[in-house]
């Protein structure tokens, strides 16, 4: 495997007490060759590098992704050969380890990980043939969301070689930074961006190798008898009566688009009635029960996962255990996901320890 040391390809030796803080980006032009930009940092000073390389090498080129504040805990990724949507349904595995909104909180998305065994320290997958679920909300808040991104980009080749699976799927603080919605950003990548000379969303279009990556993800997904989207399926969306297949394929030419640039009719698919904004499961006027029991009688489910809306601190159950409520505020320090082994459920911490998940809020 041909690795390009990236710094030390671009800086000259006087400008050696620079270090990484931010990268790679991975732009393609128009000539089968893509710009790598990493930003460097001296003191107060950002400033960023770029090589070109030829589109054909990037598969077998190793990267280096910098964590800003934990330099020990850089890892390298590789660019995917190929990118293709996303698989809507795949059957449950043994292990199903679920997360959400961890919202650029690297250091909480990592050590999750490490404490549900699915990676080691230095990004090894020791997961198996377990899958991970995160759904929704790698954007926005925290100050690492390149590194998190990377991390789970890195992770799906490492969890195929090993039988297992990695599936990403879209919330809306994701929509929202595909689309220039910036109100959630943290000041950090504005600077970033800047420097860069490109606006936020331009770093993740569909020129880039991120962009392209997260237009590849559904906004909702079926594993095995469990549901799993971002927010939830409001009434107006299940009358339509689609497909999954159908739901994402609708949405999936529009996540970079704002709503005033979209046609009327995709409205409901972006607003507060989509599957990734959608609070009516915890929030009044509360859904009706008899909205769960024909979304699940409609897709065939036991069971609807779910993150977007805080509920408590902790992974919670409602409507009679039927919906599964993951998001536990991750970026106010509450770090917690959802662990499912065969018919068992659990929650489980930073610190790896277990709890079984037991039906503790009504309806």
């Amino acid at each position: 495997m041909k690795t390009i040391a990236v710094l030390l390809a671009l800086l000259p030796m006087y400008l050696s007490a620079q270090h990484a803080t931010d990268g790679p980006y991975i732009i393609y032009r128009n000539d089968d060759s893509a710009v790598v930009k990493v930003l460097l940092q001296q003191e107060d000073l950002i400033r960023p590098a770029s090589s070109v390389l030829a589109v054909s090498a990037l598969p077998g080129t190793s990267f280096t992704v910098p964590v800003a504040n934990h330099p020990e805990w850089a890892f390298p990724i590789q660019a995917h050969a190929s990118l293709l949507p996303a698989p809507v349904t795949y059957p449950a595995s043994e292990k199903i380890l679920v997360l959400s909104d961890i919202e650029g909180e690297f250091e909480a998305g990592r050590q999750l990980l490490i404490a549900a065994g699915v990676i080691d320290t230095t990004y090894n997958w020791t997961f198996g043939k377990g899958q991970v679920v995160v759904a929704g909300d790698l954007f926005d808040r925290g100050q690492d969301v390149l590194p998190w991104l990377w991390l789970l980009y890195s992770l799906e080749t490492k969890a195929a070689a090993a039988g297992g699976w990695v599936h990403v799927l879209l919330g809306n603080h994701d929509i929202m930074q595909l689309s220039g919605d910036y109100r959630y950003t943290d000041a950090r990548y504005f600077k970033h961006a800047w420097v860069m000379g490109r606006e936020i969303r331009n770093l993740f279009g569909a020129d880039t190798e991120l962009g392209r990556w997260l237009r590849s993800k559904n906004i909702i997904e079926k594993g095995g008898d469990y549901l799993f989207m971002h927010a939830g399926l409001s009434p107006e969306v299940l009358q339509k009566q689609l497909s999954l297949q159908a739901i994402n394929e609708i949405c999936r030419p529009y996540y970079g688009m704002s709503r005033k640039e979209m046609p009327d009719s995709m409205h409901m698919f972006f607003d507060a009635r989509s599957p990734f904004w959608y609070r009516g499961y915890f929030m009044k006027p509360q859904a009706p029960k008899t909205l769960i029991d024909s979304t699940l009688k409609q897709y065939a489910c036991r069971t609807i996962v779910v993150g977007h809306t805080i509920t408590d601190t902790t992974i919670t159950m409602h409507y009679k255990g039927k919906v599964i409520a993951v998001d536990v505020n991750q970026h106010e320090g509450h770090h917690a996901a959802l662990l499912i082994e065969g018919h068992s459920r659990y929650i489980i911490d930073d610190k790896g320890n277990k709890t079984a998940l037991i039906n503790n809020k009504q309806p």
